[in-house]
Parts: structure tokens; sequence; C-alpha cells
């Protein structure tokens, strides 16, 4: 092994590989692959310079090449490389001949220089030398904080997120993303005045320089005063823990940067092992933490009543009643600590409670102490886990079982045939503080409260889902066991019937979980592929299923009254081609209910569009909600009671429809399983001006919006993406089919010659 090792040209390939693994796997997120050729191709060379350092390196470098070619003994090896090198050379060709697209690379700047001075609801501002007016006064410093807090959950929470990381539960569907406030890059670096800045003028107030920025963040001063918006700064430097830039420090880092200070409240606690934290649960402790992360949420006294409950579906957890739904104890019992720990590091997916992993353990233990305080059902025996049964593995047999299972129980009058949440008593469903809750939606199991895997929906089932309507897989089972009583009497037996039930409970997990992908695959950019002939208008046709599909993320639109905090598309999905004289997108999203518009009972129509620029220009795009009266966007719309239209906007609420001849969009929809699918076509240049004109092999931005009318939404109470670039491909290129034989041909020849070479010189030295 140490010879091996020692060998110059291994050295070399071991040099070559480990980088190579670094660069595709090891950055994250991985480099394009343009990157990766470059910087491969950099090492490279300083690998032949170093190899060829000096005359012996550089003979014990080609020593093993040189025998590869000549000698008897390694003929087979030679064959083989004879062989595959040439594939290799033919398939990198291929790769680079075959067209590829990526969306641009935007470069942006971190932190945008501020003006000298602006203007706040017409009141002049000198941002230079400007300092927080609340924080002179330490007699109400903690007041202000808290009231900072509160604007924070009611308006900033969903995409700066309860930890002020950047990963709200809407931060998936914004590019680029939220800023991540607790980083000690951001605002540890700033003075206040700069944020209160960014935060009154939002994306829209950007100078030109920091183009092409295009930033979500609204400008709050159309809705929070001058000193509510100082609150929301004195809450984020108290909530990051760190100490904001002052002006005499312009110069340097602020103190919490150059002291260390930055560290979040509670990261320096001595960490006890899991045990041992677990029985101490210092329950003062976990009321300090409970206090500043999650009253908010959930009130001061734990009743789901904080100053954040109204904006939230599902509802935040009433604590004085001891339900929890997330446990691996029966139903009617409280959970372990165990359980509640694992709720508050890993959150509950689909919902607004985040994951809290940041938190100290010991921090998560003291929460655990805490909320047990709050409510009288955690009082005797300590609860025990629910014993599950031997994993049953995935296969077709399973699956099978496991769906007949689901129509059996009836699972499919809560989430639909198809899984989408559209059974038939789902628009009448209330949790036990009666509250409308939604049944999941089964295909997109991210969003599942428990966690997506196999075990964690067997958990569920085994447990029910406490002050919810799921039952639990026992109470559904029996009517299933009258059921399938003709068939066999044996199942009648008490060992054989509890065998039975707990493989189906693992066929019925395995049922669910196919019905939807392990991860929602969101899309970075569009491709609208060139195609022949007639494109169907139908969008059941087989045609559309052989188009590769790009799910873009819909999340609530929280910035402007009347606002969508709930939202029920959750993204769609898109497939987009064109012919020489046609453009067509083929959109697909599920809504549980087709509306059928009664204003009286607040029932409006569905309805999507796809925005698009009225104009392109190469660095500034329009404001992503509906433009402005600078730059307004074109809208291609289809609603339930309307059909396919077109539209000009220039904001949220001013919307101009396109009349009679103008209207040159035509399209059809249809619905099935609780899911939408939409065809929109449209001719790739109209001659309208206010019309958008698709141009070739050129990136363009496009976003998209739904609307569920039976949910009450309509006007700016919908769903909502950010920018998102689209680029109409270049017709086919036969040239991926043409370099690669040459250059395998080539790499033949170079063989050749190679071989040829070192025998002569292998013969000479004889």
């Amino acid at each position: 092994m140490k010879r091996l090792l020692g060998s110059r040209f291994l050295q070399a390939i071991l040099v070559l590989v480990v980088t190579f693994v670094i660069f595709r796997f090891g950055i994250q997120p991985p480099a394009p692959w343009s990157v990766v050729t470059l910087y491969m191709a950099i090492v490279l060379l300083s690998v032949l310079v170093w190899v060829s350092a000096d005359s012996d390196s550089w003979r014990a470098f080609l020593a093993p090449i040189r025998a590869t070619l000549v000698e008897e003994r390694r003929r087979p090896l030679l064959y083989a490389l004879l062989g595959l090198l040439p594939l290799g050379v033919g398939y990198y060709a291929y790769l680079q001949a075959a067209p590829r697209t990526e969306a641009p690379v935007e470069l942006r700047v971190i932190h945008p220089a501020p003006p000298s001075s602006i203007t706040f609801r017409g009141k002049t501002l000198d941002i230079q030398g400007l300092e927080n007016p609340l924080r002179k006064d330490a007699a109400t410093l903690e007041q202000h904080v808290r009231e900072g807090g509160t604007i924070y959950v009611r308006n900033c929470v969903y995409c700066h997120g309860d930890n002020l990381d950047g990963q709200g539960h809407f931060a998936h569907g914004f590019s680029p993303p939220p800023a991540n406030l607790a980083d000690p890059g951001t605002i540890a670096m700033l003075q206040e005045s700069y944020v209160f800045w960014r935060i009154a003028k939002g994306g829209p107030g950007l100078p030109k320089e920091s183009t092409p920025w295009n930033s979500a963040m609204p400008a709050w001063e159309d809705r929070l005063s001058e000193e509510e918006i100082w609150k929301v700064v004195l809450y984020l430097y108290a909530a990051t823990g760190q100490e904001p830039r002052r002006w005499e420090h312009a110069g340097g880092p602020g103190p919490a940067v150059a002291s260390g200070g930055g560290r979040p409240p509670g990261r320096t606690l001595p960490g006890p092992a899991a045990a041992e934290a677990q029985q101490a649960g210092d329950v003062a402790l976990g009321r300090r933490v409970y206090e500043r992360k999650c009253a908010y949420c959930h009130g001061l006294e734990g009743k789901g009543d904080g100053p954040a409950a109204e904006l939230l579906h599902p509802k935040p957890r009433d604590f004085t009643r001891g339900l929890y739904k997330i446990r691996s104890t029966p139903s009617g019992q409280v959970p372990t600590d165990r359980d509640l720990f694992e709720v508050i590091t890993r959150g509950m997916p689909g919902t607004s409670m985040p994951a809290w992993p940041m938190l100290h353990e010991r921090e998560r233990w003291a929460l655990v102490a805490y909320m047990k305080t709050l409510s009288d059902r955690f009082q005797g025996e300590p609860p025990k886990p629910v014993a599950f049964p031997k994993q049953i593995p995935v296969s077709e047999a399973s699956i099978a079982r496991g769906k007949e299972m689901y129509e059996a129980i009836e699972c499919n009058k809560c989430h639909g045939d198809a899984g989408r949440a559209d059974g038939p008593s789902a628009p009448e469903l209330e949790d036990d503080w009666g509250h409308p809750i939604k049944p999941a939606n089964l295909t997109q199991p991210w969003t599942f409260r428990g966690g997506p895997r196999r075990e964690d929906i067997v958990r569920r089932l085994a447990t029910g889902l406490m002050g919810t309507p799921m039952p639990t897989f026992g109470e559904t089972v029996q009517d299933y066991k009258e059921y399938k009583k003709g068939e066999s009497e044996e199942k009648q037996d008490p060992k054989v019937w509890a065998e039975w039930k707990d493989a189906n409970l693992w066929d019925l997990a395995n049922y669910v979980r196919s019905l939807g992908p392990e991860r929602p695959n969101w899309a970075t950019f569009l491709v609208v592929r060139g195609v022949e002939g007639e494109i169907p208008l139908d969008p059941t046709a087989e045609f559309w299923e052989r188009q590769p599909a790009a799910n873009i993320p819909l999340v609530g639109q929280v910035i402007q009254d009347p606002r969508e905090f709930a939202p029920t598309v959750a993204q769609v999905s898109v497939r987009a081609v064109y012919t020489s004289e046609e453009v067509a997108f083929h959109l697909a999203w599920d809504d549980p209910t087709p509306s059928k518009p009664d204003p009286a009972k607040k029932v409006f129509a569905d309805a999507v569009a796809i925005q698009l620029p009225v104009k392109l220009e190469p660095t500034e795009r329009p404001y992503f909600l509906m433009g402005d009266g600078a730059r307004p966007v074109y809208l291609l719309t289809w609603r339930s009671d309307g059909g396919v239209g077109e539209a000009n906007v220039t904001g949220l609420g001013k919307l101009t429809p396109q009349r009679g001849e103008a209207v040159q969009a035509r399209g059809q929809v249809a619905y099935a399983d609780g899911r939408y699918r939409l065809v929109i076509k449209r001719p790739l240049e109209t001659g309208d001006a206010n019309d958008f004109a698709f141009p070739a092999r050129e990136f363009f931005p496009v976003a998209f919006f739904a609307w569920d009318g039976s949910s009450g939404e309509q006007g700016s109470k919908g769903s909502i993406s950010s920018w998102y670039y689209i680029r109409v491909e270049a017709p086919p290129s036969r040239r991926q089919f043409v370099i690669p034989p040459l250059v395998v041909l080539l790499a033949v020849v170079a063989e050749v010659l190679a071989v040829r070479w070192a025998r002569r010189q292998g013969a000479g030295s004889r």
C-alpha cells in the first residue's frame, strides 16, 4: 500500500478525483458545470506543473503510462482503456454540445449604500447620524421591544421566520430569499438608521445602483408608522442578541462583532446530556424562553391567543387543554417528554410552527418542563409510548393492499380519491376548538404535520391526531373487520386479527406515501420547448404528459391588504411549448373545491394568471406584485366564470382587462380529483404594444398568481410567486449528434499514435 501511494501517477489521479468531488458535491449550493470545468482545468495544469517540477518526477509520472502501452502483461488493461477513453471523451463532448439552459447569474450588492436622507410620509429624515429615538429611555425599552416583537410576528415572520433566519414558512416562494437577520454579517454590521431605511422603503426604494436586486421586500411606510418601525428595529437587535453599530464605530465592526457578543441568548448555557437535561427540566428557564420565543403565537398563558394567532392557520396550540396532535402515546393520553422535545426541535411542517434547533438543548428541555405546567393533564403517571409493529417493506402488493384499505375505511371522505384533500366531508371539518381545519393533501408529504417518513405516518395512524377529526387507525379499521368478515373466519381470532391489523397499518402508510414525491423539486427557471405541428388545446391530451414540468412554489400575498395568510394553492406545475406561430402554457394546480361564485357567501371565481413584463429591460423588472405605474405588467388570465383573457396592470387592484378583438388568447380547462389543468395559447407576437412579445433565445421574467374562490380569495387576496426566469428554447440542433463521433474518432487516432510512439521508444531503448 505504501508503494502504491508513493506512485507519482496515482498521487496525481487522487488529487484530481478528490478535487472534482469537492467542487461538484462539497460546495453548497453546487457550482454550475461551466465553473467546475474551469476549475478542473486549472487544477489539471497545476498537477502537470507539479509532476514535471524535475526530470525524475516527470519520469516517475510517465513510467506507469509507458508500461501500460508497451508491456505484454498489461495488454488487457491497455485494450480496456483504449475502448473506454474514446467513449468517455465522446460522452463529455455530447454533454457539451447538447443544448443546455441555465438561468443567468445576477450580481447583487449585499448592503447597498443608503441615501443621505429619505422622505417618510412627507417628512425628511437625515439617515447620516440618525439614532433610534426609542433607545434613549431605558425605562420603556423593554416594553418597546415587546411591542416591536408583536409588529414583527404580525407582518415579517412569514418571510424572515420566527428565528429571524430568513426561513419563514413563505420564504421558499421568494427569489432572492429573505435576509437572514440572525447572521452576524447582516444587521450586526449596520447602523439602526440603515435598518430603518430598508424597512421603510423596501425593495421598491432601493437605489438605481443596486439593480438588478429585485427584492420582494415591501415598503412598510405604507403600513407602519415611524415609531412602529423603530420598535421593530429594537426587536430585531434584541432577538438576535446583537448590538447595532454606532456612528462612532462606522470605520470598523460594531461592538457585538468586535467582542463576539453576537451569539443569540442561551448559546453559552452548559449542555448536560439529554437524559440528565430531561430530568432536570428547569421550569424557570423554560418560562423565560417561552415568553421570548413562543408567547407571540401561543399567548402568555399558553391559550393559543398570542398577537399573531388570528393570522395563522391552523391556529396555534392551546397548551392549557393538554391535547397534542403529534404523540407516540395512545389516543386520549398526553405526549411523552421526548415527543414534546422532538416537536420543538423539528417544528410542524405545513404550519406556522418552526423548528427550534438553534435553541440550546437545555433550553428545549426547559420548554418541555414549562409547557407541562400549563395543563393539569400532565399530573399523574408518566405516559407510555405505544408499541409499533414490525415494518413491512414497500412493494406493489403492499401499496395495492393499502389502497384497498384507504377506500374501505373511507379515508377518501376527507382526503379525496387521489389524496388531494377534496373529499366530500372536507369543507365541514372543524377542530375541537371550533376552528375550520383542512385535511392533509397526501400528494404533498413535505407538509405532513408529524413528518413524511413511513414510520411518521404509521405513528399518526396508530395514535390519531388529538384535537382534530383524524381518528386512530384502530377505530376506523373495526368497520373494515366487518367488511372482511365473510372472506376469512380465521381473521376473527384475536391474535391473527392483531397481526393482520398491524400489517395493514404499514400497507396503508405505504400507499399514502406513494401518492406524492419525496420533495417538491422546485424549479429555478422555465424552458419553452420548440415543437412541430398543432399544439393540442385539450389539457388532458397525452402530448402534455410528454413535456417536462417545472414546479413553481406559490405563497400567500401578505404585503398589501387584504392579505392571505393561509393560501389554498401552494404550487403550480408549468409546461410550456411553442411553434413558429404560437406559444402555449399548460398549468396544473390543486384546488379541493371548484368554485361556483356566490358573493353573498363570500365565494368567488377560481382563477390563475401568468404575469409578464410589458417591456423587456436589460437590468430592471417591474415590481413582482403586478408592477407599478412606471413598469406595468401583462397578464394571461383564466377565471372559472369567464374563461381566458388578457389584461394590463399597474399594481394590485389596478387591472385593465382587454376587450373584444384585442383578446387573442384561447384556453381550455379540465377539473378532476381536486386538480385543475389548463392550457392557454397565444400568438408569439400580437402586434399590440400592450402585449408581451415572446423573444427567441432570450431570458425574460415570468410570475404566477392563483385564487381559490371557495376560500374567499379574489383581488389582492390569493397565492403569488416571485419572478422566475423563462426562455424560449432555440430550434433543435444536430450538433450534439455530429460533434461526439468526430471527437471519438480523433481520440482513437490519438490513441493509435500514442501506442506506436511508446513502442518505438521501447524498441529504441532495447
